[in-house]
Order: structure tokens, then C-alpha cells, then sequence
């Protein structure tokens, strides 16, 4: 019964989005408005009356839209057309993005990183010009890959110049990413960057609010800022002049109160103008990797509400309980079938198999790779980037570990990506 309720209200998300004159904005205070899309779609024009931006010819033409739609028919052409796309009435929609005052009511995908499945991950947007000075990208490498060492998400644009090394010096590192694009996710804009975006959508994830087969256009871009701003829990403008897209990105950040970061520069430098003009109306101004990690690691938990789900916090502390209740998302099948021999108290699935089972026996029935992991990690709390190189493996493949043994009550993660034993 759930699952064909999500799907009808998925089809309303996709119908929505295609009514005239009602744009991401509108749409979203549709849905807190009536508690579901579904629902707004069944209002009279009295009754959208009482939605924030909706004047009386904008209900009247809605209704005549309606009309003529029918959104259990438009999904169902919708899928046979694009076979890879979310709506917020989908589990895997990024919650950080649905928090924004105008999420994109469709986003198409390619890719297998499942930001809900990390709620505690740092994901950081890095931003700038296309056109970069030596001294902008060589910060931008040195930035992106550090905060890759210690845990975090890049995401970025996938344009020429600051984009491209953000996502480049991430892959470099065996990072993730995530391009948000202003093209379909099947298109390579620009061309160059044809062997990234493959990468890209091997390892990361691609999105865009376009559809398969959408080509470059100038009014696409400033609006897929908002989505780049929405991903992200802080903006870093690594370069940018007086007049860039950077910029309304960073607006866009602050507007929904995401942290912004610049990158100060010499005075004589043009490119880097805009970072100045940014550092003068407020923004942090970067003054080196540590300094920025330790600033980072302080930046407040994000509030998301998500259609069908309560509020959730996005905090360290609380990552135990989440994970316990999405066990049979992030779990491998040994973990799971680990976890169904023992038997557990429905409440006590947080403490772990630790409750029913000594440390020395657990550890012999862990998988190798959760073994490794866990060698790793000492009694004291230890960063991200340590347990990567103590255990030799992928910066990807450690996350998912760390996620399982915490789910097991061996380790805890702590703020700042660190993480320690018991």
C-alpha cells in the first residue's frame, strides 16, 4: 500500500512540473500547504487561493490545465522516456535538496552514490571561473583534495576551469562527486570533458533537472546553481571575477543558509575580484586547509523535512539510530545475514551484536573488509584520511565500512569526520 502511494504521488510531482506559470517555488509551498501534491491537485481555485503567490487568474488557469492532464498516464510516458529520474515522493531525492525554498520537482540521474545513504557526509560545492589563473587552480586542487582526504562530497558543475579541477583533484583522491549539470546528464558539456563525466557517473553521481537529451543552454546554467547551493552544506568560491555565476551561487548559498567560503587573492588579480567582494560582505575567508576543516566541522546540522518522513536532523550523534533503521539499505548481505543469526531485541538494535555476543567472537565472523577497516580505527579518535591510509583502501569503500560498524556498535563517529573504537 506504501509503495503505490509513493507512486501516485510521483506522478503528481512530475504533473505539477508541467503546469504553466507554477515553478519550483510554488510547487513546494503547494505540497506544505495540502501535505501532498496529490492533494493540491485535487484543490478547488478557492482553495489554492490560500497558497502564497497564487492570485486568482493563476488558479483559474490551473485548474484549466488540470483539465487536461492526466498524471498517472504522464508518468507512465514519462518513465518509458527517461528511465533515470527522482522526485521528492522517492527515497533516494536528496534530502538536503528537498530543503531548499525551490527544490527541482524532477531530477534526472546517472550514477550509484546515494547521498541519503550518507546524511552525515560533509558535502562541500566548489565554485568559480572558467578561466582560472595558476594560482586558483593550484588552491582549488589543494582544497578539494584535502577535504576529500577527510571524508567530504565534492560538488561542483562540471565546467571548464575551477569545476573541472574540483572534480578532477576529488577522483584523484578516490573521492566522490557529484556534477550537477545544465545540460541532460547524457550530454558532455563542454566536449573536453567527456572522460570526466564518464568517471563521474561510474563512481559519483550526475544530476540535472533537464531531461535526456537537453543541449547547452545560457539560461540553464544560473539555474542549476540553485541545485549546486542546495546539495551542499558549505560553498567555497575558489575564483571568480566581479561578474561570474560563481556569484549567484553563493547568493543562492546564503539564502538558504548554507555557509559561504572565499578564497582571498592579490589585489591586482581581476580574476579573483569577485572573492573579494564576497570576503567584504561576509564571506569566510579561507585561510588555509586546516583553518577551513576546522571551521567546517563546525557548521551547524541541516533541518530536512521530506514527504512521508518526519523531520530528521542531520547529526553525528543521531547516526547510529538512522543507520540502525536503514540497515537493509546500507548493509552487504554478510552484514545483514550477520545481524539476523544474533537475533536482536527490536529495541536494542543500536547497541549492536556487542549486547549478545563478546567483541573477540564478533570480530572473527566480520567480513574482511570491515575487519580491515576496523584495525584501523583506535580507542582515540582518529580522521578519516588516517584510517584511509592505515587501511589501504579506497576512500569510498572505508566510508561504507565505517557506516556497517557502526551499525554494529564497534565504532562511533564523532564531529569533524573523526572516529574512534566502541
Amino acid at each position: 500500500m506504501k509503495a503505490k502511494c509513493l507512486a501516485t504521488e510521483r506522478a503528481y510531482w512530475l504533473a505539477w512540473s508541467s503546469i504553466k506559470d507554477v515553478g519550483p517555488v510554488t510547487i513546494k509551498r503547494l505540497w506544505e500547504r495540502f501535505g501532498s501534491l496529490g492533494k493540491a491537485w485535487q484543490a478547488t481555485a478557492g482553495d489554492l487561493l490560500s497558497v502564497d503567490g497564487i492570485g486568482l487568474l493563476t488558479a483559474e488557469r490551473i485548474t484549466v490545465q488540470r483539465s487536461k492532464l492526466n498524471p498517472a498516464e504522464m508518468l507512465v510516458q514519462h518513465e518509458k522516456e527517461n528511465q533515470f529520474f527522482w522526485t521528492p515522493a522517492d527515497r533516494d531525492y536528496p534530502a538536503l535538496l528537498f530543503a531548499i525554498n525551490d527544490p527541482p520537482p524532477v531530477l534526472y540521474y546517472r550514477g550509484s552514490l546515494r547521498l541519503n545513504e550518507m546524511p552525515n557526509a560533509l558535502t562541500v560545492g566548489i565554485v568559480g571561473t572558467r578561466r582560472p589563473s595558476n594560482y586558483g587552480r593550484r588552491w582549488t586542487q589543494r582544497l578539494s583534495s584535502q577535504l576529500t582526504r577527510q571524508g567530504a562530497l565534492i560538488i561542483s558543475g562540471l565546467a571548464a576551469g575551477i569545476d573541472t579541477v574540483a572534480h578532477s583533484s576529488c577522483l584523484t583522491q578516490q573521492g566522490l562527486t557529484v556534477a550537477v549539470l545544465g545540460t541532460g546528464v547524457d550530454v558532455v558539456y563542454p566536449h573536453h570533458n567527456n572522460d570526466l563525466h564518464q568517471q563521474i557517473a561510474t563512481t559519483g553521481l550526475l544530476v540535472s533537472e533537464y531531461p535526456d537529451g537537453t543541449g547547452p543552454d545560457k539560461t540553464h546554467f544560473p539555474q542549476r546553481n540553485r541545485i549546486i547551493a542546495g546539495l551542499s552544506r558549505a560553498i567555497l568560491v575558489t575564483e571568480a571575477p566581479a561578474r561570474s555565476g560563481s556569484l549567484i551561487t553563493s547568493r543562492l548559498a546564503n539564502d538558504y543558509c548554507r555557509d559561504v567560503y572565499a578564497l582571498p587573492c592579490n589585489l591586482e588579480n581581476k580574476q579573483g575580484e569577485g572573492c573579494l567582494n564576497l570576503i567584504a560582505q561576509g564571506a569566510q575567508m579561507i585561510l588555509g586547509e586546516s583553518a577551513l576543516i576546522e571551521s567546517l566541522a563546525a557548521i551547524p546540522a541541516v533541518e530536512t523535512v521530506f514527504p512521508g518522513q518526519t523531520a530528521v536532523v542531520q547529526t553525528a550523534d543521531q547516526a547510529a539510530d538512522q543507520a540502525a533503521d536503514q540497515s537493509a539499505d546500507l548493509a552487504d548481505p554478510d552484514l545483514l545475514d550477520l545481524l539476523a543469526e544474533k537475533e536482536l531485541p527490536e529495541n536494542n538494535k543500536a547497541d549492536g551484536i556487542l549486547a549478545t555476543q563478546s567483541a573477540p567472537e564478533l570480530l572473527l565472523e566480520l567480513p574482511d573488509l570491515l575487519q580491515q577497516v576496523l584495525r584501523a580505527v583506535s580507542i582515540e579518535p582518529v580522521m578519516l584520511d588516517q584510517i584511509v591510509q592505515g587501511s589501504q583502501l579506497e576512500t569510498g569503500k572505508v566510508l561504507g565500512a565505517l557506516v556497517q560498524l557502526e551499525l554494529l556498535g564497534l565504532v562511533t563517529q564523532l564531529p569533524g569526520m573523526r572516529y574512534q573504537k566502541g
